[in-house]
């Protein structure tokens, strides 16, 4: 689902960002799926950590979103991945990882809100579809979560 949200608002982004950071339409779709693959990846992380709650209060913090670390964390990746496969020079590459992460996590987060204007997990899983494997992944850790929970209660 990442995918049909990126395909959805990528023609924006890439105006957004040929503007933004002064770089070719070329490059600018060239960053695209970087993104899609620093966003997924830094919340795979965070899914396999069994840190839902971090995820949450990051597309829930409305404009202290740049403020959190799991965004943090995508950020370097990003920034990581733009400049070592499309060679922009770090000054560049720092403007697109900074104000086209902030824009296209604020198009996900439009994206997965329900109708309190809310987050939820199962937003995040369902809607973001990181993976049959990431909900699997997620559910594994609340089971194995709970488990050792009751297990320590009734065992």
């Amino acid at each position: 689902m990442l995918d049909k949200l990126f395909e959805t608002f990528g023609g924006d982004m890439v105006n957004s960002l040929t503007e933004k950071a002064g770089i070719s339409t070329d490059q600018a779709k060239d960053i695209l799926p970087i993104a899609q693959d620093s966003i997924q990846s830094g919340l795979l992380e965070q899914v396999k950590s069994g840190n839902i709650s971090g995820i949450l209060d990051m597309f829930n913090s409305g404009g202290g979103m740049t403020e959190n670390p799991i965004f943090g964390s995508i950020k370097n990746m990003f920034l990581s991945g733009i400049i070592s496969k499309l060679g922009l020079p770090s000054s560049v590459a720092n403007i697109v990882a900074g104000s086209g992460l902030e824009s296209i996590m604020g198009n996900i987060t439009g994206a997965l809100k329900g109708d309190d204007g809310e987050v939820t997990e199962n937003g995040v899983l369902d809607k973001l579809g990181i993976g049959g494997g990431v909900g699997d992944i997620a559910k594994n850790i609340l089971k194995n979560k709970l488990g050792d929970i009751t297990g320590g209660l009734f065992g």
